[in-house]
């Protein structure tokens, strides 16, 4: 249900203030919102799932890869100690990014499986896709700390579901990124970052 609420929340904020694809960016005099940044972060990682499930289709890998998740979640819960940042909230919105991930890498299989469709060419090696996601993953850690004073308010749904609306439409996302964008922004604004 929130997951729906969101998703409705940031699809009209994508038909409210989202820029056209067509559009230059936005001007120095209009700032960003307050979560862009992070927003951008999430929406880059998420990008980076189409590279992943082109992958594990040539491999015949499957989607869920429990191990690789694991080692994901530890990381970023060193992260977030490392930032002042209680470690079960990050790893709360680490487990929504995964599982948009996952969103993205089935909606393509289904799509590959259709008669006529084909999935991208792809190496079965995912070696350097991971090293990116790994840096995504950084950078929104860094998001997450920068943002603490947003997401610990009432200001954060709002200025997440405009600021993930602007990150979409920057990335050209179709609807099933849009909505994975939405799952994975879930647990962004859902508790308090402090540590204490």
């Amino acid at each position: 249900m929130r997951l729906r609420g969101f998703l409705v929340g940031l699809m009209a904020a994508s038909t409210l203030v989202a820029p056209p694809l067509s559009t230059p960016p936005l001007s120095a005099a209009a700032p960003a919102p307050s979560l862009s940044g992070l927003t951008d972060a999430v929406a880059g990682r998420l990008a980076l799932a189409d590279a992943v499930a082109a992958s594990k289709w040539a491999s015949g890998a499957a989607i869920d890869d429990p191990a690789r998740e694991q080692v994901v979640l530890d990381t970023v819960s060193q992260l977030a100690l490392d930032r002042d940042l209680d470690p079960a909230y990050v790893r709360n919105v680490f487990r929504d990014q995964i599982e948009a991930s996952k969103t993205v890498q089935r909606g393509l299989f289904a799509l590959w499986e259709l008669p006529g469709q084909t999935a991208p060419p792809a190496t079965p090696d995912l070696g350097p896709v991971r090293a990116a996601i790994n840096e995504f993953n950084v950078a929104i850690v860094d998001e997450l700390a920068a943002s603490r004073d947003v997401v610990t308010t009432l200001r954060c749904p709002p200025e997440l579901a405009v600021s993930s609306a602007r990150s979409a439409a920057g990335a050209g996302f179709d609807p099933l990124h849009v909505a994975a964008l939405a799952q994975a922004g879930e647990s962004v604004c859902a508790v308090s970052t402090g540590s204490s």
